[in-house]
């Protein structure tokens, strides 16, 4: 016996429904969690959790970091860095770095005893005094002008979410710190009475070390700089290399230095 035409009706009424409900559940699962991220942010001391990581920051000994530059940041002469650094007993360094110099260009560094060493343009490492030029992996950690102190001088700290970055759970703040603060980390030098405040955010872990696992900071309209962080602890060795006797030059080949 065929089904008659009421029945079948209400057979496609049920699964309508069915798939309507489906739908809804579906979108209401990932609403409720996108709910219970920002509730849970909100529920965050977050000025409390910047100054833990500041403090943890203090502590760091070695770390892998990258730095990553999006748009035009003024004087930043570096697009990209992936290097691993020493902080104790002394500051060392080795990775990666991008230079844009009217074309960009990838090359090795050194960090050691003080000392950048880098094979930027060719193969072969020049001495690039502090490495400011390239960029100051020093300062990265130092307590009175890099990520400590980043962290320390930034108001107005809000928690706006959670993150999970290279499967390290996160707190997302959002705040600013003054210009002046920054420069280390953006090449950039700013008399006290011209600071500004600067849009930074920060990804700290909401347990454990609260380290800091992601920054940015966005020192102009036209760019930022983010810098990642992981693996704290695991120390790298670090050899001085090779270094060919080759003066600066305005106008660099291969091989040759950047100015200082």
């Amino acid at each position: 016996m065929k089904p008659t035409r009421p029945v079948l009706a209400a057979v496609s009424a049920a699964a309508a429904l069915t798939v309507a409900l489906t739908g809804c559940s579906d979108k209401g699962g990932d609403s409720a969690d996108a709910g219970a991220a920002t509730a849970s942010a909100s529920n965050v001391d977050a000025p409390a959790l910047v100054t833990a990581a500041s403090e943890a920051a203090k502590k760091v000994t070695s770390v892998h970091f990258t730095v990553a530059v999006d748009g035009k940041v003024p004087n930043m002469p570096v697009t990209a860095v992936d290097g691993d650094l020493n902080v104790t007993p002394a500051t060392q360094a080795k990775g990666t770095a991008t230079i844009d110099i009217g074309g960009k260009s990838e090359g090795r560094f050194t960090y050691l005893d003080g000392t950048m060493y880098a094979a930027i343009l060719g193969d072969r490492y020049v001495d690039y005094g502090d490495g400011a030029s390239i960029y100051d992996v020093s300062a990265l950690f130092d307590a009175e002008k890099g990520v400590p102190n980043i962290l320390a001088t930034m108001t107005g700290a809000t928690a706006v979410g959670e993150e999970t970055i290279d499967g390290q759970k996160t707190t997302k703040v959002s705040g600013t710190v003054p210009a002046t603060e920054i420069a280390s980390i953006t090449g950039s030098r700013v008399a006290p009475d011209k600071s500004v405040p600067v849009p930074t955010t920060a990804w700290i872990q909401p347990s454990g070390d609260k380290q800091l696992v992601r920054l940015q900071v966005k020192p102009s309209d036209a760019g930022s700089i983010t810098l990642t962080f992981s693996k704290w602890g695991e120390r790298v060795t670090v050899t001085k290399p090779e270094v060919s006797p080759v003066e600066p030059t305005d106008k660099p080949g291969a091989g040759e230095a950047l100015p200082r």
